[in-house]
């Protein structure tokens, strides 16, 4: 009798293993799969074709067009700066986001109520801005180069709004013969030295 207990109770914690080894297994693959889901790779090669855009052709060898199965995949700022568009990253929503047709983004976290003026390299950007120790910053780029970079002491650090006026002179050598002039507003973060709260503003469109 004591011998079949042993057998039985050998049995039961035979079953017991197999149940446990099961939701052992069961739970490691339900931890797993949003990990092998997150981290999907995609094979793109270099696009051996050329795209052009309102008849001018798109060349960057530093971020080249690629294709995977078919489709062409292209840097989505480079596109809409060539369809006179402007395309930043929104720090707080966490998304990439396009304005074109004339709608153009006026204001996020750091930055508000932004006008552009001016033609032939010689431009006014007028706003008002809220950044930490009241330093923002400011670039001037045609799409692939950034032309110059320089810093802005507002009047009062965030959260107070403070006006700003930036006058900006690119000299006619550096003015693109064809696409968007644009300005980026943006402060670099105090956490880890990124830039944050970016907002292009277009300046001026050339055309050959």
């Amino acid at each position: 009798m004591i011998i079949t207990n042993l057998c039985e109770g050998g049995d039961l914690m035979k079953k017991f293993r197999g149940f446990a080894i099961g939701v052992l297994v069961g739970g490691i693959l339900m931890t797993t799969l949003p990990s092998l889901a997150a981290t999907m790779k995609y094979m793109l090669v270099k696009a051996t074709y050329p795209i052009y855009v309102n008849n001018t052709q798109y060349n960057s060898p530093e971020l080249p067009i690629l294709n995977y199965e078919g489709n062409t995949y292209i840097p989505m700022k480079a596109i809409g700066e060539l369809l006179g568009g402007a395309v930043q990253w929104n720090a707080d929503l966490k998304r990439a986001e396009i304005y074109y047709g004339g709608v153009e983004p006026t204001e996020n976290n750091a930055f508000r109520k932004i006008k552009a003026s001016g033609t032939n390299g010689k431009y006014s950007v007028t706003g008002e801005g809220r950044v930490f120790e009241a330093v923002m910053s400011y670039a001037v780029t045609d799409g692939h180069t950034y032309l110059l970079e320089k810093n802005y002491m507002l009047n009062e650090g965030g959260p107070a709004w403070s006006a700003f006026t930036l006058d900006i002179q690119i000299s006619k050598d550096k003015l693109p013969l064809n696409g968007t002039l644009s300005v980026e507003l943006f402060e670099y973060s105090a956490k880890d030295g990124s830039k944050i709260n970016i907002i292009t503003v277009p300046l001026e469109s050339f055309k050959p």
